[in-house]
């Protein structure tokens, strides 16, 4: 059976013309001591980051943060103490947001014997031809 535009509904007509985004949330409890990606940009696709939230459930103990951006690892956290009950936020704010590329990725790495949670939220948008900066 041959598909043709007639087929499909506006929305789908709208998602595969990159009109609408797809927006996410995921939560994770996170692995002590390891590497957690909590984001991995698909093939195809960039993630507009609209919000981290991280949470300390435990006792006082240190994160780090890496966002690997086109092979490039940048360090947002390095070793930050986060206390008992106390949380790290990023973004949330109207217009604070970081750009995903394809490929990229975001990684929490809560120091050994935490207890720390995350919840990411992102638009996943179509990839469009962009200057490369």
């Amino acid at each position: 059976m041959l598909l043709t535009l007639s087929m499909l509904t506006p929305v789908v007509l709208l998602l595969l013309c990159g009109f609408i985004n797809m927006k996410f949330s995921h939560g994770d409890a996170l692995t002590a001591g390891s590497a957690n990606h909590i984001l991995a940009v698909p093939s195809g696709y960039d993630a507009i980051v609209t919000y981290l939230f991280i949470s300390n459930t435990g006792s006082n103990k240190n994160i780090s943060a890496k966002w690997v951006h086109g092979g490039v690892d940048i360090d947002f956290i390095a070793g930050k103490n986060v206390s008992a009950d106390e949380f790290l936020e990023f973004g949330g704010q109207h217009g604070e947001f970081l750009v995903a590329k394809e490929g990229d990725t975001i990684t929490l790495t809560p120091e050994a014997g935490s207890t720390f949670v995350s919840i990411i939220s992102f638009d996943l948008i179509p990839t469009t031809p962009r200057l490369n900066f």
